[in-house]
């Protein structure tokens, strides 16, 4: 097996730097808050990852910790080196790597252990969830908060869909293609007046209407 290389972390003007439209991992007030902490008190323990364009790979909640601390550079790590494809597979690599567990019993170890105010990067009922009997805790309580939890994520989620949804999209993307040539191009033309004459829309409206159209009668 060759050895990995990766490229070493440069500074970047913070502007330079374009969120991926379709990151799949949120980052909510709170949790960019404890990021921002950490930056505070630690500093910048792992860059920034973006493509040659700029466009993040890895660390969405780092910049915008970065942007509440009012920082104007960050470290980066360009990978240029990537290809559109790598670059896709190493960003959903990189979120599903963090949804790991954590081992709750070495945590607690740990935590006990070490002389350091973590306050503001764990909040409080995180601290003090990390210091109890586990076997002390109430089952029917914690079932409830469980069930709280899953259907504010559900909420959040038909939200998030409802936004991508309303959310102004390329063509192109949803083709597959660009270009046609000029021959085609006359072609769509035509389809494009049959279509309207048909649905009584125009443009995108009669071209989504017709897509439904024809995907119901094909299913």
């Amino acid at each position: 097996m060759s050895d990995v290389k990766t490229p070493k972390p440069v500074k970047k003007p913070i502007d330079w730097l374009k969120p991926y439209e379709l990151n799949s991992k949120k980052h909510d007030e709170a949790q960019v808050k404890k990021i921002a902490e950490s930056i505070k008190k630690f500093g910048w323990i792992t860059a920034i990852v973006t493509d040659a364009d700029g466009v993040i790979i890895a660390g969405h909640g780092r910049r915008l910790a970065a942007l509440s601390l009012g920082l104007t550079e960050v470290p980066v790590i360009v990978r240029d080196d990537l290809t559109p494809d790598e670059v896709r597979a190493a960003r959903l690599a990189d979120n599903r790597v963090a949804m790991g567990d954590i081992d709750t019993d070495l945590l607690k170890k740990e935590l006990e252990s070490l002389d350091f105010d973590l306050e503001g990067i764990f909040d409080k009922k995180e601290l003090e969830f990390f210091s109890v009997d586990l076997g002390e805790l109430n089952a029917d309580a914690l079932v409830a908060n469980v069930e709280q939890e899953a259907v504010r994520m559900a909420s959040e989620t038909a939200a998030h869909v409802e936004e991508a949804d309303k959310r102004p999209v390329k063509i192109d993307k949803a083709l597959g293609f660009k270009t046609i040539n000029g021959a085609a191009e006359r072609v769509i033309a035509r389809f494009m007046a049959l279509i309207e004459s048909q649905t009584g829309l125009t443009g995108a409206s009669a071209f989504e209407a017709h897509a439904k159209q024809f995907i119901g009668a094909a299913a």
